[in-house]
């Protein structure tokens, strides 16, 4: 039987795969028309197959967590076995060290993203101005918000990476340390969520890059003088660096979770530790009556006694 932390971290992990698989759908329904008017333009094009793989990979990784969460049988060697709960292995060895990384995991990674933290309060302030809403109802009900949109995507979802790292270690420290039976299997469909949203990054940093040198292209094309194009490529420089910074440490946190993958998948002490739960049988003690009967067995008919 579940506990009730156990049943809402389950739900809010269901919650976020409904969420992943609406956001692939989304983008796929928005790029999968804009295919045939790319046609014959290179940068364009490559930037639309980026969006539909992004959406893809939402799409298999939101449905592959909602099967993993859903399914009642048995699938990790731990849910095949059955421990009382006062037999249950203390942590120790490796899940001692799995708890730790579950700490400094994601402190380390707020740590390393100081500085594109630092941009994202620069863009919520400039979001959050009145004069960009007031020009966005002025132009054609928001049109002109669609290219920002389309900007803020990538670093959005590296954002979103960040704060999944928080959430995961936050929701899993408590069911490690109760060796909980369910940590296992909401560890592994927590980190195909970040595995999702993993991938889609490192896409659509890509098509930072291929969006970045066409622009640069623009930019000299457009500008009216030197200090407007000093200015731009400044910003472009300075938005293109703060995605591609961002990356290496959301990989490498992603893999400091990702290894600790086949120890719960290994049976052994790791799998009692966090075996299905059972309450220890009571035997019921013996009564007087019970005692009497079998110091003094009944006679025997035949014999007389």
């Amino acid at each position: 039987m579940q506990t009730p932390f156990e049943r809402l971290v389950a739900w809010l992990l269901g919650s976020a795969a409904t969420a992943m698989l609406i956001a692939g759908v989304a983008m796929l329904v928005a790029a999968i028309p804009t295919w045939p008017m790319t046609a014959g333009a290179e940068a364009p094009r490559a930037i639309v197959v980026i969006v539909m793989q992004m959406g893809t990979v939402l799409v298999v990784g939101g449905l592959a967590s909602k099967y993993f969460l859903r399914r009642r049988a048995p699938m990790l060697p731990n849910e095949r076995v059955t421990v009382a709960e006062d037999q249950r292995p203390s942590l120790g060895g490796w899940l001692t060290v799995l708890a730790l990384v579950v700490i400094a995991a994601p402190l380390w990674l707020v740590v390393q993203l100081r500085p594109f933290l630092a941009e994202w309060r620069f863009v919520w302030g400039y979001i959050a101005a009145p004069e960009l809403w007031d020009n966005a109802n002025a132009n054609m009900s928001g049109v002109v918000l669609i290219p920002l949109a389309g900007a803020l995507t990538p670093p959005f979802l590296q954002l979103l990476l960040l704060a999944g790292f928080v959430a995961t270690s936050a929701t899993l420290l408590p069911l490690l340390v109760a060796r909980s039976p369910r940590f296992p299997r909401i560890y592994i469909a927590s980190l195909v969520l970040l595995s999702a949203v993993l991938l889609a990054s490192i896409r659509a940093t890509s098509g930072v890059m291929l969006a970045g040198d066409a622009l640069r292209q623009e930019i000299g094309r457009t500008s009216v003088d030197a200090a407007e194009d000093a200015t731009m490529r400044n910003a472009l420089d300075r938005y293109i660096n703060a995605v591609r910074t961002a990356a290496p440490p959301l990989g490498w946190t992603w893999l400091a979770y990702a290894v600790w993958i086949p120890l719960l998948l290994t049976p052994g002490r790791v799998s009692t530790t966090f075996g299905s739960r059972v309450e220890r049988a009571i035997t019921r003690p013996e009564s007087a009556a019970d005692i009497e009967t079998i110091t003094r067995p009944p006679r025997s008919p035949g014999l007389g006694l």
